[in-house]
């Protein structure tokens, strides 16, 4: 039988986990959102998978595969076609 301790160390962990994401990461976006405007942001709205391969290489230690590659040249390639019109 799985016991959790509902201790201040987990809570604060919760905390910091909820507070990130949810406050921290949304408020850069919408600063990049009103200094770049929804056009611009849009388009780099697509290399949020793209950074988290690289995020995950660096920190995790996962290492890339041939379709991270293949990925992440459709990305840019989109990003390319996107911002000529």
């Amino acid at each position: 039988d799985a016991h959790i301790d509902l201790g201040w160390p987990l809570v604060a962990a919760m905390l910091f986990i909820g507070i990130g994401p949810a406050v921290v990461a949304y408020r850069c976006w919408g600063t990049g959102v009103q200094r770049a405007g929804p056009q611009a942001a849009s388009v780099f709205m697509n290399l949020t998978p793209l950074f988290a391969a690289v995020l995950s290489a660096a920190f995790l230690r996962e290492p890339p595969h041939w379709y991270h590659g293949a990925a992440f040249l459709l990305i840019v390639g989109g990003i390319v076609v996107a911002s000529r019109r």
